[in-house]
């Protein structure tokens, strides 16, 4: 291979890699439930599953601007993601839960445990109701760092914060690939790519592995797919061929009738393989797009991102927002 279709895979397979942070708050979201049994099973029995839990995304980035004062530099939003959720609980309150997922792992100038003091103090400080935080550490940081604890001690002051602390790249493969918890499986993935991160080789038979162990599960084909979607992003192949031969191993699942949502289908990008064309839709757009739209309107993608993997008109997307708006009524 030349060094130019070298460059252009290479600029290819940078493009198809969706942010990791994305990836983790995607999957935090949507198996929100399922997180809390794995990771905090004492408020997992608290909360009520029944009712919807709610993000409060744009809060944090409010928030986000009082700590700057505090620092040399703002949080570097590469770096972590911040999750704010009200979980309705059987008792009929409510409690909230500040989640803080260190991406990078490298940790930067920044202190962890300081920055998770300061957004618990403003979030109780506005809301005057206690914060309950957890720190999800995908990849290792320094020990100070990853303890899980705030200390300020002077002139006979003293604070101490704790939360706990869920480290990714530790567990059980055996116990993990054995769960019937679909976050499990999902933390399986993030912690085999660590792992044999620089491996692509073997990533790949750990995606295969995976894979079959999504095809045994019971769980609902939703669930799969963006167990899947998730799957393949924190796994990241940069291998041209091993990605082909996933590709391949997808195609062949496919045709065997299998469960089949891969990276190229969701975006619906150069393959474009035509599965039919919707009927309503003016333009024709396939409908292998339409159920990725669906899906990213499910998870609360904005309009201007849906627009761009989508490669469609905002006349289109509206049309199909009608069209999903009925077909629930």
């Amino acid at each position: 291979m030349n060094d130019d279709m070298q460059a252009d895979n290479t600029a290819s397979n940078e493009n198809d890699r969706r942010s990791e942070d994305g990836l983790w708050k995607e999957l935090l979201q949507g198996f929100f439930h399922d997180m809390l049994r794995s990771v905090l099973p004492d408020m997992a029995k608290e909360a009520d599953p029944e009712k919807p839990v709610r993000f409060f995304d744009t809060e944090l980035r409010r928030l986000a601007r009082f700590t700057r004062r505090y620092t040399e530099s703002p949080p570097d939003s590469r770096k972590f993601v911040d999750i704010l959720a009200e979980v309705p609980l059987l008792s009929g309150e409510d409690a909230w839960i500040l989640l803080h997922v260190e991406i990078q792992g490298r940790g930067g100038k920044e202190d962890f445990p300081l920055r998770m003091h300061r957004y618990r103090c403003l979030l109780e400080g506005r809301y005057n109701r206690p914060v309950a935080g957890l720190a999800m550490l995908v990849q290792p940081i320094g020990d100070e760092q990853a303890e899980g604890v705030y200390r300020w001690e002077r002139f006979g002051s003293q604070i101490t914060y704790k939360y706990p602390v869920f480290k990714v790249y530790e567990g059980d493969e055996d116990a993990l690939r054995a769960s019937d918890n679909p976050f499990d499986l999902a933390h399986y993935a993030g912690m085999m790519a660590w792992r044999r991160r620089g491996d692509d080789a073997r990533k790949l038979d750990y995606m295969k592995l995976l894979l079959r162990e999504l095809d045994a599960r019971g769980w609902s084909h939703e669930s799969k797919s963006a167990l899947l979607w998730f799957i393949e992003g924190v796994m990241f192949i940069r291998d041209d061929d091993a990605w082909k031969e996933w590709e391949s191993e997808l195609d062949k699942r496919k045709e065997e009738g299998g469960m089949y949502v891969s990276l190229m289908e969701r975006r619906g990008i150069e393959k474009g393989i035509e599965q039919g064309i919707v009927q309503g839709i003016e333009k024709g757009i396939l409908r292998g797009k339409t159920e990725m739209i669906r899906e990213m309107l499910r998870w609360g993608d904005s309009d201007e991102k849906i627009l761009a993997c989508a490669r469609i008109t905002p006349e289109e997307l509206a049309a199909l927002k009608e069209q999903f708006r009925r077909e629930a009524d």
